[in-house]
């Protein structure tokens, strides 16, 4: 029995809380002077590629699912192009004779690329919007600073962060990530960011 691709967003959520519950556990030991800055630095580092691989995972998930039928799509405007059998053949047809893996990202020219060959319209692939195309862009750019701390990473990370007033130690992934733009609302970049995700998620799901 095929499940709601809503299922999807709501396993994502249950684990983007559990990833903020233990940010948040970060914070209190290091306000407790129990940990030192790098270690929480080191902390938000990991939690972000935690968050983002969750992310790139739910992508893949919700493209295969679709196809191969386990995955009901929530919107009936969602319908396959294509049908593959047997579908265990699937992941073998998507990656052709080029690679041992599928890219999802950079979004545009994977995901989306990939969506219209397989479902009408790229949908629901193509339900979100050129600025949340954007931010994925950008989290990505910041996923790769921290991986991999290339030159061309770094200066892509820089890029992003140019427009930002950020103190000294702000001005690294890491630092980036805790940093709080706006006192009223108390979030970190990282919770900013889950946040977004989550709503494209939601886009991508409902």
């Amino acid at each position: 029995m095929p499940k709601s691709s809503k299922t999807l967003h709501n396993e994502l959520l249950k684990k983007l809380k559990a990833l903020d519950n233990t940010r948040k556990n970060f914070e209190i030991a290091f306000n407790a002077s129990t940990i030192q800055i790098d270690d929480i630095s080191q902390a938000y580092a990991g939690l972000y590629l935690d968050l983002f691989t969750e992310f790139e995972n739910l992508i893949e998930k919700l493209f295969m699912g679709l196809l191969n039928g386990d995955i009901r799509p929530n919107n009936l405007l969602v319908t396959k192009k294509v049908i593959i059998k047997p579908s265990t053949e699937i992941e073998t047809v998507l990656l052709g004779e080029k690679k041992n893996y599928l890219d999802w990202l950079p979004y545009p020219d994977n995901t989306i690329v990939r969506a219209k060959i397989y479902f009408r319209d790229g949908k629901p692939f193509t339900f979100i919007s050129a600025i949340q195309k954007d931010k994925i862009s950008n989290y990505h750019k910041i996923r790769n600073a921290i991986a991999h701390k290339s030159k061309k990473a770094m200066k892509e990370f820089d890029a992003i962060i140019s427009t930002s007033t950020l103190l000294p130690h702000e001005k690294t992934p890491q630092g980036y990530l805790r940093n709080i733009p706006n006192r009223a609302t108390g979030k970190t970049q990282l919770e900013i960011i889950s946040d977004e995700l989550e709503a494209i998620s939601f886009t991508l799901c409902n």
